[in-house]
């Protein structure tokens, strides 16, 4: 499947917009936290490429491999952007051109893992930006500020995530078919990828679980989940009707107010 010019230059755009420190689309609401997330660049890079469905289903994969990736003070262990944005696109076309899911998660994340670089020098180069804004600042130089502040870090930045995504989007188009085409399906190469990305979304997860159970009990209630889907066999929209209904009874368990506070004469006299 080849990428034309209008699609890589959509998909860089895009990735540009869901950068960290854009404020164009509705700050980091509407780009870092929602256009970045790969669920939503997988969709949204199904409906660039032609190809939805292969889209969703690579970008929900990718996606729970870092639902629990947190950015403290713009660190990143691994650039979600370049994950989200050209290790998705890469993996629409490898399955395309018949390779896993599995092995599509496999390359998404290492990408997100060498889209660091990108991140870094776009950190180092915003200290100098900060800098010369700061004697902006003490001079009493607004445009100067502004230029500064907005303009010269965000050109920059589109720099940054433009050109690697665009080259890479466009160029790599025909490299997923050359990957298949040297490493088949049932290679070793292929296999091990298949099962590197298998176990990738298993790691997303207990990262995750890691970070909202307070105690080792609290894990039971997301074991109760995998038994409904792993023994009985139900499906993901009933298991969530099912926890719906658990959270709406415990949200009721937990404010309900006694019928008394045991703290007045009268109520101790009623009891």
């Amino acid at each position: 499947m080849e990428v034309s010019i209008l699609q890589a230059g959509i998909i860089a755009a895009l990735a540009y917009l869901g950068s960290l420190s854009v404020p164009w689309f509705l700050g980091l609401t509407g780009g870092w936290y929602t256009l970045t997330r790969p669920i939503v660049s997988g969709l949204l890079i199904g409906f660039v490429l032609g190809d939805v469905q292969t889209g969703v289903l690579v970008g929900v994969a990718v996606q729970v491999v870092y639902i629990a990736l947190v950015t403290p003070g713009g660190q990143m262990p691994q650039d979600l952007n370049s994950a989200a944005y050209i290790g998705v696109t890469l993996g629409v076309l490898a399955v395309r051109a018949g390779s896993s899911v599995q092995s599509a998660v496999a390359v998404a994340t290492a990408v997100g893992a060498v889209g660091t670089i990108f991140h870094n020098f776009m950190m180092v180069t915003n200290s100098f930006w900060n800098h010369r804004a700061i004697k902006n600042i003490n001079e009493g130089d607004y445009k100067g500020l502004v230029f500064n502040h907005y303009i010269g870090p965000q050109a920059v930045q589109f720099l940054y995530r433009f050109i690697p995504t665009f080259a890479i989007v466009y160029l790599g188009s025909n490299l997923a078919t050359n990957i298949i085409a040297y490493f088949p399906v049932d290679s070793f190469v292929m296999r091990t990828l298949t099962a590197l990305g298998g176990m990738l979304p298993a790691v997303g997860v207990a990262i995750l679980l890691r970070q909202v159970t307070k105690r080792d009990i609290d894990l039971i209630q997301f074991l109760l989940g995998f038994t409904f889907v792993a023994a009985m066999g139900i499906n993901m929209i009933s298991l969530a009707i099912i926890g719906g209904f658990f959270a709406i009874l415990h949200f009721r368990y937990m404010n309900v107010k006694p019928a008394f506070s045991g703290n007045s004469v009268e109520e101790e006299e009623e009891l």
